[in-house]
């Protein structure tokens, strides 16, 4: 049975990145034992992985084909979210997810037409980084119900 690993965490970070480059190769990298990489991405575990070794599994990551830095990713998002004062209700930061993210893709379609004008892109854009907005402050509606159930 496989370990349940938490989203928005290290653990599951590590777990994406090790689906692409291997456990044995992530370990290489870090120049620990894979069965210490194993470690750093079980959630039971009291080690977890260094900054260093997320940085280099991250350069790795993207030299294999990734789009992104996924340990840099998660920690951009991480610190966003612990940064947000505001938690509005949930209902209210659901509602606004799908309406800012059905704007984006409209939007984002729109773009795609032949010729399309830079305006129109300019809005793909804005209308993304809209909806981007509006899905963060969805996570930080869920994280502030998860601190409100377990408070209760």
């Amino acid at each position: 049975m496989t370990k349940r690993r938490e989203p928005l965490t290290y653990h599951h970070t590590l777990t994406k990145v090790a689906a692409r480059l291997g456990w044995d190769r992530c370990a290489a990298i870090c120049g620990v034992t894979e069965r210490m990489v194993r470690y750093w991405s079980d959630p039971d575990c009291e080690t977890e992985i260094r900054m260093i070794d997320a940085e280099r599994l991250d350069r790795a990551y993207m030299d294999h084909g990734g789009d992104h830095a996924p340990f840099q990713r998660l920690m951009t998002l991480r610190l966003d979210l612990a940064g947000r004062q505001h938690h509005a209700d949930l209902a209210h930061a659901s509602s606004m997810a799908a309406k800012e993210a059905g704007e984006a893709i409209s939007a984002m379609i729109e773009a795609t037409t032949p010729n399309c004008p830079a305006s129109i892109r300019m809005r793909a854009k804005v209308e993304a980084e809209q909806a981007i907005e509006a899905l963060t402050n969805g996570i930080a509606a869920l994280n502030a119900a998860e601190r409100k159930e377990t408070a209760q």
